[in-house]
């Protein structure tokens, strides 16, 4: 409003048009350029009355925007892939909350309201958000050029200014742990019989998450498990590697306030300074990191986060290329190796934490960790990793390139990936 009532008061703009480029009332323009006429050295806008009130200081509304880029991997499209409209009116509420502002948002649903989002995308024209695709029918089509080829140019962008090595770029996911693994092993039988059996654990629905995390240069941060319970057992430590976490939720998924616990240890572990910056690659889909929260401690640290483009972690995220599949077959062995090694007994969540630790140490080899990195592209930067062929099942999706010639213009990294292969050579 005071921008709106400035533009009006020195003639620069009519009340119209100030209104529209401002996204303020044009009745309640007219009254305070009237008021700042009559009163100018007195003058000030009262932010405290009114439907269309500030809930936010610039300097706090700059913040959100700075949060929302994390999530816009096309830098130079005008959108946001990551984020539906509820994400964004939900990280609205967790900025007023955390900085202690009045406001008239939905508190039982903790989220912004429409009018106010609305207003907000107003100030902030660079900024649209769009229907999410259907994740059934996008896992193909988010694997395309366009959108490898900005990610790889904001992945230089940020390698070539912080001069990262493979020490400083990290990796971490989290992964879904069961009493009963769904995979199955083949087994000898007798030839002509049909039906062989093989010991299960009789206990379902127990799910553990462990978050994971690793270097481009092959070194692995402990992991963090999430159990389903409401007080932490000191038992659940039993057999984890060395500096390994444990934490509790209601359902064992990991939430926002859970990642945060485990971003300080990756602070920690990783060494991170603004001296110094680290590089996190995480999936920016995933509901607790699109946490307003995060971004604050991420900036005084030194941690310069990147989200991968939604439906392309099976191709672009090292840890999904390269580790889970390893570490899904060696914990499926140790559950079957369990049940062999103790008849009669059955697999409960007391034992989850051993064949965990037991499959995580044969799974997080360096070779493992640094070939997730090389075959993603990501470490040594090169993207020109995926052929033609890697893009043919998207290959009949119409989407259209807006992006700068620079963005997704091979010609354009061709020698600043040659210079960066002969350096890693």
């Amino acid at each position: 409003m005071n921008a709106a009532v400035d533009v009006v008061a020195s003639g620069q703009m009519g009340y119209r048009r100030a209104a529209e480029q401002h996204g303020v009332p044009q009745t309640t323009l007219e009254r305070y350029v009237a008021k700042k006429r009559k009163d100018q050295q007195n003058f000030v806008v009262d932010k405290s009355v009114g439907k269309f009130r500030s809930v936010f200081s610039q300097e706090q509304e700059i913040e959100l925007v700075d949060y929302l880029k994390l999530f816009n991997l096309f830098k130079f499209k005008k959108r946001l892939f990551g984020l539906t409209m509820i994400d964004f009116r939900r990280l609205a509420f967790q900025l007023a909350i955390r900085n202690q502002c009045q406001h008239k948002f939905n508190a039982a649903s903790e989220m912004a309201g429409k009018d106010w989002m609305q207003c907000f995308l107003k100030r902030h024209p660079t900024l649209t958000l769009r229907k999410p695709e259907s994740t059934s029918g996008a896992l193909a089509m988010g694997f395309n050029k366009v959108a490898v080829a900005q990610f790889f140019h904001l992945l230089l962008e940020t390698v070539d200014k912080y001069k990262l090595v493979g020490e400083r770029i990290y990796n971490c996911d989290e992964t879904g742990l069961t009493v009963n693994p769904k995979g199955h092993t083949k087994i000898l039988a007798l030839k002509g019989k049909r039906q062989v059996g093989t010991l299960t654990s009789a206990e379902r629905g127990k799910t553990i998450t462990a978050e994971i995390c690793f270097s481009a240069a092959g070194a692995y941060m402990p992991p963090m498990l999430i159990f389903p319970r409401k007080r932490k057992q000191q038992s659940f430590e039993l057999g984890l590697p060395p500096g390994s976490v444990v934490e509790v939720s209601d359902s064992g998924w990991i939430t926002s306030e859970l990642f945060l616990n485990w971003f300080k240890l990756f602070v920690t572990f990783s060494k991170a300074t603004k001296e110094n910056p680290v590089f996190l690659l995480l999936d920016g889909h995933a509901t607790h990191t699109k946490n307003i929260n995060l971004i604050s401690p991420a900036r005084e640290n030194g941690v310069i986060l990147l989200c991968f483009p939604p439906h392309t972690s099976h191709r672009l995220q090292p840890l999904d290329v390269s580790f889970m599949k390893p570490l899904s077959t060696f914990y499926e062995h140790e559950t079957r190796t369990w049940l062999r090694c103790n008849p009669g007994k059955v697999i409960t969540i007391l034992q989850i934490s051993t064949l965990f630790g037991s499959a995580f140490l044969n799974a997080a080899t360096m070779k493992t960790a640094i070939n997730g990195f090389r075959k993603t592209g990501i470490f040594p930067p090169d993207e020109n990793v995926f052929t033609e062929v890697d893009f043919l099942p998207a290959a009949t999706t119409d989407i259209t390139n807006n992006t700068p010639p620079s963005a997704n213009d091979p010609s354009t990294h061709q020698e600043l990936i040659r210079q960066r292969n002969l350096q890693f050579q």
